[in-house]
Order: C-alpha cells, then sequence, then structure tokens
C-alpha cells in the first residue's frame, strides 16, 4: 500500500506500523524516494528508480532520528538518481559487498570473464591491465552504459600508445564476451573508438660494436641483469621466458632448457639447447637448486625479477658511454632480433632460425605447421654453437684499442 501523504520527521516518527504487511509513503520533495514501514515497526527509506528498462527498489538505509534522518535520504537519494543517469552501478555503495561488486557493472563481469577466461596463457598480463587502466575508471560503471566515448576517453588517457593499444584490445575482447549477456548494448563500445595508430614494425638490430659494448656492460651489472643480459645474447628466447624462468626447467647435464607451454608466447613447449657459455652462465645460478624461479624477485622468491626500465636505460647509458658516440635507442626484444640476424648470416635455415624462435608462423605457420612435426633439435643445437662462436668473435675483436678482449673457452669472462 502506498500513501500520498508526505514525509518530515514529526511525521515520520509518528508513523504507526501497520497490522500486517508494509506501508509505504511518498516522499513530495524527491522524485521516486519512499519511507517503508512494516508490520515489525521498521522504518527503511527506499528508491524507487527505473533502471535498464525495468523498475527497481533501492534500500537505502533505517531511518534513525540522529543517524539516518529525512535529510540524509534525499541526500542520498539525489546522489543515486544522479550516478543512474550517469550509467553508473544503481545499488547503495553499502550493499555492494566487500569486493564492491555489483552484477552489471564492468568490475562484476569482469570476474566472471576471468573465470570463463582462465586457460588463456595471458590471463593474468588481462587481468594486470584491467586492474590498473580499466577497473580504476570506469569500473563501477554499468557495462551496458559504456560508450566509444568513454572508451576513448580511458585510451587518451594512457600515455604510452603501445599500452594504450593493449588496452583496448582487452577491452575489445571483454567486450566480444560480454555482448551476449547485456540485452541493451547495440554493438562494441569499443569498435568504433579512438586508438593510437599502430606503431611501425622495428627493425633494430645491433652492430658488432654495439654488441661488444653490450656484453661488456653486462659484466659491471649483478643478477639478475647482467646474466640475463647474457643469456638473452646466447639462447635468443624472449625477455620474460627468461627473466621468470623456473630453475626446475634447465638441465645443465643435458644442456637444454625446456620452456613449459604454459610459458611460451604462443603456447606450445618449446626446447632451447644450451651452448657450453649459456651453461656457464647458469651453473652458478643454479647451484644446487631444484626449485623456485633463476631470477627471484627480492622479497617475492615465487616471482620472476621485475624494473627492467631502469636496469636496462642504465645498460644503455654504458653502451653508449663505451662507445663515445650516440646509441640509437635499443630494447631487448632487438638483442633477439639482432641474434635472429645473425644466424641469416651465418648461412643457418630460415625454419631452423624460426625454430629456435619458437615461431610457429612463417615457414612453419597453416598447413605446414599441422603436417611439419620436425623439431630440428639437431640444427638448432649446431645452429645455436654457431652463433656462441661468433658471439666470441664479436666480444674479442679489436674495434679499438680501449676494448677489453676475452678469452675464447667462455664469452662471459673478460681477459686479463
Amino acid at each position: 500500500m502506498v500513501a500520498k501523504v508526505g514525509l518530515t520527521d514529526a511525521k515520520i516518527k509518528g508513523f504507526k506500523p501497520p497490522p500486517t504487511g508494509q506501508i509505504e509513503y511518498l516522499d513530495a520533495l524527491v522524485p521516486g524516494l519512499r519511507l517503508r514501514v512494516g508490520s515489525s515497526g521498521a522504518k527503511t527509506f527506499i528508491l524507487r528508480k527505473r533502471v535498464g528498462g525495468r523498475a527497481r527498489n533501492l534500500t537505502l538505509d533505517r531511518y534513525n532520528e540522529r543517524r539516518f534522518t529525512l535529510a540524509d535520504a534525499r541526500k542520498k537519494a539525489r546522489a543515486l538518481i544522479s550516478d543512474i543517469e550517469a550509467g553508473e552501478d544503481p545499488q547503495p555503495r553499502r550493499q555492494r559487498g566487500r569486493a564492491g561488486q555489483t552484477s552489471g557493472t564492468v568490475k562484476a563481469l569482469f570476474e566472471d570473464y576471468k573465470v570463463a577466461k582462465k586457460a588463456l596463457r595471458s590471463i593474468s598480463e588481462v587481468t594486470r591491465i584491467f586492474d590498473k587502466y580499466v577497473i580504476p575508471e570506469i569500473g563501477g560503471r554499468l557495462a551496458d552504459s559504456i560508450t566509444r566515448a568513454d572508451i576513448t576517453r580511458l585510451i587518451d588517457g594512457i600515455a604510452a600508445p603501445t599500452m594504450a593499444r593493449a588496452v583496448g584490445a582487452q577491452l575489445s575482447a571483454f567486450y566480444s564476451w560480454a555482448m551476449p549477456r547485456l540485452d541493451r548494448l547495440e554493438a562494441n563500445p569499443c569498435r568504433d573508438a579512438w586508438k593510437p595508430p599502430k606503431p611501425p614494425s622495428r627493425d633494430r638490430v645491433l652492430s658488432e660494436e654495439e654488441i661488444k659494448a653490450l656484453w661488456k656492460s653486462s659484466l659491471e651489472e649483478p643478477a639478475p641483469f647482467g646474466p640475463g643480459i647474457r643469456l638473452l645474447l646466447l639462447t635468443l628466447q624472449r625477455r620474460d621466458e627468461v627473466f621468470s624462468a623456473d630453475v626446475a626447467e634447465f638441465d645443465l647435464k643435458g644442456a637444454s632448457w625446456t620452456i613449459p607451454a604454459a610459458r611460451a608466447k604462443n603456447g606450445v613447449a618449446h626446447i632451447v639447447p644450451l651452448s657450453a657459455a649459456a651453461v656457464a652462465e647458469l651453473e652458478p645460478l643454479i647451484v644446487d637448486r631444484k626449485e623456485g624461479k633463476l631470477f627471484p624477485a627480492r622479497g617475492r622468491a615465487r616471482n620472476g625479477a621485475s624494473g627492467f626500465s631502469k636496469s636496462w636505460a642504465r645498460v644503455r647509458k654504458a653502451v653508449q658511454k663505451d662507445l663515445k658516440r650516440p646509441v640509437e635507442r635499443f630494447t631487448m626484444h632487438d638483442l633477439r632480433r639482432t641474434g635472429a640476424t645473425g644466424l641469416q648470416r651465418l648461412g643457418i635455415r630460415l625454419e631452423v632460425t624460426e625454430a629456435i624462435l619458437n615461431h610457429v608462423s612463417g615457414t612453419r605457420g597453416g598447413i605446414v605447421g599441422v603436417y611439419q612435426r620436425h623439431h630440428f633439435s639437431e640444427e638448432k643445437c649446431d645452429a645455436l654453437k654457431a652463433w656462441e662462436a661468433e658471439l666470441k668473435q664479436v666480444i674479442s675483436a679489436n674495434y679499438s684499442d680501449a676494448s677489453p678482449r676475452v678469452e675464447s673457452g667462455n664469452p662471459s669472462q673478460p681477459a686479463e
């Protein structure tokens, strides 16, 4: 039953509970605000508002002449109406629960999305992107209220173009999954949202002088970055595959490194033959260890090393100082391209190079990849031995009188 008597604090105090059921009293100032009085005597403020095409009763709080008055209810109701009209979560914050989730919000749907996509190898990176860039901006909004303008503003606020594109791509994938669950959403809001142009493909390859200067600077860097850089050059594997490796992945006696499918970028397990120099780098890192990370993070032994930006900037600066000239910017991934280019220069077959890099595209993609099951184990081993020998020559070459020489036995050991 609904009574149209208007609300004042004096009237609220005088309302008597009905014999059975409940009765609601309308407020004259805030549309939709009501006081519900039950047969138990409880007096509760509610807001009746149409959300998503249907009327909903949103509980505000119990009436209390000192703690929650009519003025408090009106203030809270107005704020809630404003949130609803802006497309935000219509549930009062008090009722959202400890995790702050309500059905239909971006944040709540993302929790379901993580469960649905838990088998994705990249789900941890997807979660990191949402937690850092998406949830703080639109996590409390109703997912079906997000527009392409909202997505554009979010992406436009990310300074790094590469990350901005990554956020846009992950949001688009999320909405492709969410759309069948959102009746009012007619199109993926990411489809026509702005995003930074795709950066040109990098083709940076280090010169022999730069390789030598880089190796020299790595010898001055303690673990994890010094040994990690040398392992990147010797194995040609990806940064995260090296720096997040587990000790159990290495077989030093068998001179092999098995990167499990769960850690490989393409989801395919990968066996990397280890050259003598790579084994020499690994031995002091592993010693008698049988588990844990090769490069454990400080204070978090279960995680791999992090903090690459500052360390890599320091290494690049050392290279430039050693060469006594400006050096074009290069990344850790450029070391992988440098090694692949070096293998081609040494006459290594392209399919062997791709096998070392664990690429499943190119000559190993499509129908060829289905029927070509040869793993090039011996060829990869021979190729990485040849690359090790090439590195030794590059590191020991006399590019300048001031450059240090390296003994031929192990490129990680500088000559006296």
